[in-house]
């Protein structure tokens, strides 16, 4: 007898806005990093990035534009800040108005296989709807989903997304536009593609050791045998436990040490180093 095995399911709310007027594209155009009016023509949801003036990460949105108005969904980010940084930029000849609606459901299915930028996914407008999908699936539980958002590299707010890192730094190369003319952040993001020049990159991690020595914050080492050239090579910014005393996680890699597969713990421990599925090289 086989044994049909169900797939796992993201299954997440997540904190919404809509921008409602005829100005609706046109203003998430000049805010944000994708090219907005052609994927309304592509009739399609889109991600883009939320960029500080100096090109930094605030938060990764998805977009579903329609006839004066547009749903974004915060994958990652706060949405009061978003809402705050629209909202002191809108003027009237914007013809947009923000409101906060009620968070939207969300869901895809996990691979391992694949970049979850290229999966499909879908946003739930009528829980009816999923009803014969969830026989055939499983809604994935919270530490899976939190080991394979790990391992796919899925920024995460105060974490990755810390005011001072880059979409190209944290592998999202490919949901920046730099052909579509103005929008905030682009002089930033177009220096930092000319100057080809990053201070790190976003790195999946796994060892076996003490937790102690995975938290947040932990340095990662060039060598721990000659601890007279050892180097600091990088700062853990997620950290789970995977079980008794595995572990796994993401860490900024400074880029002098992008190329290493291995490097240890403060304390010693071995540990391995390889890009998440979903990064995408800037350059």
């Amino acid at each position: 007898m086989t044994i049909e095995t169900k797939s796992l399911i993201w299954d997440e709310t997540f904190p919404s806005l809509l921008l409602k007027g005829k100005g609706a594209a046109a203003f998430l155009h000049g805010q944000t990093t994708a090219d907005v009016f052609a994927n309304k023509k592509l009739e399609r949801t889109f991600m883009s990035c939320w960029l500080s003036t100096k090109g930094f990460l605030r938060a990764i949105l998805e977009i579903r534009l329609s006839d004066e108005m547009a749903e974004i969904v915060i994958i990652s980010g706060e949405i009061n800040s978003i809402r705050d940084g629209f909202e002191s930029v809108i003027f009237p000849a914007d013809n947009v108005k923000l409101e906060v609606i009620d968070p939207i459901r969300r869901r895809q299915e996990i691979s391992n296989n694949n970049s979850w930028k290229k999966s499909n996914f879908s946003w739930i407008d009528n829980n009816d709807l999923i009803l014969e999908g969830i026989k055939k699936s499983k809604i994935a539980t919270k530490e899976e989903l939190e080991n394979w958002k790990i391992r796919q590299g899925i920024p995460s707010f105060e974490r990755e997304i810390n005011g001072e890192t880059n979409p190209y730094e944290l592998g999202l190369a490919d949901i920046v536009n730099l052909d579509k003319g103005c929008y905030l952040g682009q002089e930033a993001m177009a220096r930092l593609f000319r100057n080809k020049s990053l201070k790190c990159q976003l790195r999946y991690w796994e060892s076996y050791g003490e937790s102690n020595y995975f938290d947040v914050g932990r340095k990662f080492l060039s060598n721990y045998q000659d601890e007279g050239l050892s180097k600091n090579i990088g700062v853990v910014t997620s950290s789970i436990r995977v079980n008794d005393n595995f572990f796994s996680g993401l860490a900024l890699i400074k880029k002098n040490f992008l190329d290493q597969c291995f490097c240890f713990s403060e304390n010693g421990d071995s540990i391995t180093i390889k890009k998440p599925i979903s990064f995408t090289n800037p350059f």
